[in-house]
């Protein structure tokens, strides 16, 4: 599945989210700050080999305009199973935000900066990232969340991986 496909479905969830189609019975449709701690598993290839890593991306955001928040995150990339020999990263991202009663929907944009761990050493680059999410809110203050996120690294070695999809999972803790 190419990004080209990937991105219209992106676009059109914002769309949703951003013009709101179906308003909350109560005024806390948006929230102003959010909290996410998510882990999963990050999908890439390696001298042309499929492999699996696992992931834990931390986020927080702060809405500035109905549903449009800015924010950061902290990332960490295993080379295998627990977080082994992890790559740290983080950055900045943008993001749009909604809530249709207790379903959560997100979308975000994210720029920075990743160590991605290969065979022999930890390569760091620049990286690019969309994701998109669906969550539940089961409380006033928390909810559980799943998204899928793709990711570009830039300026990688010959064989390591240019690109990942991850699917990752876990809470969401807001303010309203």
């Amino acid at each position: 599945m190419s990004v080209k496909r990937f991105a219209p479905a992106l676009v059109v969830l914002c769309l949703f989210t951003v013009f709101d189609p179906v308003r909350t019975a109560s005024a806390d449709s948006y929230d102003l700050v959010i909290f996410d701690g998510v882990f999963g598993g990050t999908i890439s290839k390696f001298n042309g080999q499929r492999k699996w890593q696992p992931t834990l991306w931390i986020d927080g955001s702060y809405g500035v305009a109905g549903p449009l928040h800015v924010g950061g995150y902290f990332q960490w990339l295993g080379k295998s199973w627990p977080l082994d020999d992890p790559g740290f990263g983080g950055g900045a991202m943008l993001a749009l935000r909604g809530n249709i009663k207790k379903l959560r929907l997100s979308g975000a944009f994210a720029g920075g900066y990743l160590g991605v761990p290969l065979v022999t050493q930890v390569e760091g680059t620049g990286t690019i990232s969309a994701f998109g999410g669906l969550g539940y809110g089961f409380l006033s203050w928390l909810g559980f969340e799943v998204r899928g996120r793709w990711m570009r690294y830039f300026k990688m070695p010959q064989g390591a991986p240019n690109h990942a999809w991850s699917i990752e999972a876990g809470f969401s803790f807001f303010i309203n």
